[in-house]
């Protein structure tokens, strides 16, 4: 059974939680029904999809597929838990549902998300600004049954990551390598949500099946809004207050959705290239 109180605990010392079984494997498989088709195709010229990035495909427009869809984002209990967590109300800065394809050119590097994001759009970049005392949280739940490349966290660096007021942390891989804790070999509908000063990335791996996640970061009313967010009108009628606050009905986005993605990244030719400039994007 859940608790708030003994997950608010273990996020706490951890920095982590698994809530697993939060989300029912029968939504999971009415979520994956509702965005195979956009998977599977590009989002371009009016037809709706995926945005190519280098080795991942992200679901455009990810909050209009379906009402289970806006129901993971704004369940009770993971709204209570991030409430309670961040002592204020909390709204959808980001979210994304994508797949990460196996790739040897690309590395996810050890970073946290305690960061504001907003979009130049006279370089046409996304630029990070780190704020080291917010604090909310951040879940990743698996679409699909995976094997390899899983989320993987540093147990507990959330207490010390505020010190280095910076976004990465590959510099220092060595001296937290016994705190690292692999979410491989795990079947869909595992859930984990974590305080987004915990420092963490994706696995990297070159090999076996794609991996498909839907990401969520819920942050504090002082922080900025973040993301657009656009919803189908079949999905508005019944949406209870408190969803429309995490939704943030009535608010104006701060940043556009990440990612924006070059025409070239859906040549093959030209995957690698595509994401290396994205990453180079991201510091520059």
């Amino acid at each position: 059974m859940l608790d708030i109180k003994s997950s608010i605990e273990k996020i706490n010392e951890d920095g982590y939680i698994d809530l697993s079984g939060l989300i029912s494997t029968e939504m999971v498989d009415q979520i994956n029904e509702k965005i195979s088709l956009p998977m599977s195709q590009p989002h371009v010229n009016g037809q709706r999809g995926y945005i190519g990035c280098g080795c991942q495909r992200y679901l455009a427009d990810t909050m209009s597929y379906g009402k289970e869809i806006i129901n993971v984002y704004t369940d009770d209990f993971l709204i209570e838990l991030a409430e309670t967590y961040a002592q204020d109300k909390v709204h959808l800065s980001n979210y994304r549902i994508y797949s990460t394809y196996p790739s040897e050119d690309f590395k996810m590097w050890w970073h946290l998300d305690n960061k504001i994001d907003t979009y130049d759009s006279e370089k046409k970049v996304f630029v990070q600004t780190v704020v080291p005392d917010d604090k909310g949280i951040i879940f990743i739940m698996y679409l699909s049954d995976v094997e390899d490349g899983g989320v993987q966290v540093v147990k507990g660096s959330h207490k010390w990551s505020s010190d280095y007021e910076r976004e990465d942390f590959d510099h220092m891989e060595n001296e937290f390598s016994n705190d690292i804790v692999t979410f491989n070999n795990c079947p869909k509908g595992t859930f984990v949500a974590y305080d987004y000063g915990l420092i963490h990335r994706a696995k990297p791996y070159n090999g076996g099946k794609v991996r498909t996640s839907m990401f969520g970061q819920l942050s504090p009313s002082r922080m900025p809004t973040g993301e657009p967010i656009l919803l189908n009108s079949r999905d508005l009628l019944d949406l209870t207050s408190k969803q429309q606050q995490v939704l943030n009905f009535g608010q104006k986005a701060t940043t556009l959705n990440w990612p924006i993605g070059d025409p070239h990244e859906f040549a093959k030719s030209n995957t690698a290239k595509g994401i290396k400039a994205k990453i180079r994007s991201l510091f520059s």
